[in-house]
């Protein structure tokens, strides 16, 4: 089912959600939201940054991340995608920003149609099949969220890897590397009570093609690697 049959399911659903001139608002609500009909590549990133750190509860959507410029291209990208302004919190004592939104309308279209989990979304996730259907540009910018979300850059080598507790996540990245011909290592490691699933890519080939098809956008993570490649 295409995101357009998805989204008429969904306004069928909810009655309450009215179409306007330029979006969907409720009788409660003064605020005007855009849902997407069709996946587009500012979409897909969206999906996975809270695939990658987000919070889904209590009709509150939270993205979390150390560094307060990420949060200033978050907010222009949830803008465009959904016309919805983030706030900001900083978290003094965690030495952390989140990104926060708490709009019911929203809060069900990313639940309902765009399957995502609510709570601590990597606790619960399961990759809608979707993602595996949509064309290389669209998952590598899925991807790119991930990794501007989950993975580190080792200063001491050529290095980016990446961990998750979702097996799921864990196959869908190795299958797009292997589709861009990004060579890595991967392994299932048993230290916690949940196991954790590895990703290691070397090399300065590889992160040249990392590069190429993941736009990475958190700057740390962005300036890291580019300095890598310089030399």
């Amino acid at each position: 089912m295409g995101l357009e049959s998805r989204l008429f399911e969904f306004l069928n659903k909810y009655p309450e959600i009215l179409k306007v001139r330029g979006g969907y608002t409720t009788k409660k609500s003064k605020k005007i939201v855009t849902l997407p009909s069709s996946f587009t590549e500012d979409l897909c990133r969206v999906i996975g940054i809270i695939h990658g750190d987000g919070n889904m509860s209590n009709k509150r959507i939270l993205i979390t991340d150390k560094n307060p410029q990420y949060h200033l291209y978050l907010r222009k990208l949830f803008k465009k995608t959904f016309a919805i302004e983030l706030n900001l919190f900083e978290d003094k004592n965690r030495n952390t920003f989140y990104s926060h939104s708490k709009n019911s309308i929203l809060y069900k279209y990313l639940n309902d149609v765009l399957e995502v989990p609510s709570g601590a979304v990597r606790k619960s996730l399961t990759l809608p099949k979707y993602l595996t259907k949509l064309p290389i540009r669209m998952q590598a910018q899925y991807v790119a969220g991930i990794f501007d979300s989950e993975s580190h850059i080792r200063k001491r080598q050529a290095e980016i890897d990446f961990s998750t507790t979702t097996k799921d996540l864990w196959v869908f990245v190795k299958s797009f590397l292997s589709k861009i011909g990004i060579k890595f290592t991967a392994r299932i490691r048993r230290r916690r009570k949940n196991p954790e699933y590895e990703i290691f890519i070397y090399g300065k080939r590889n992160l040249m093609i990392f590069k190429k098809y993941v736009k990475l956008k958190n700057p740390d993570k962005k300036i890291a690697l580019t300095a890598f490649l310089r030399h």
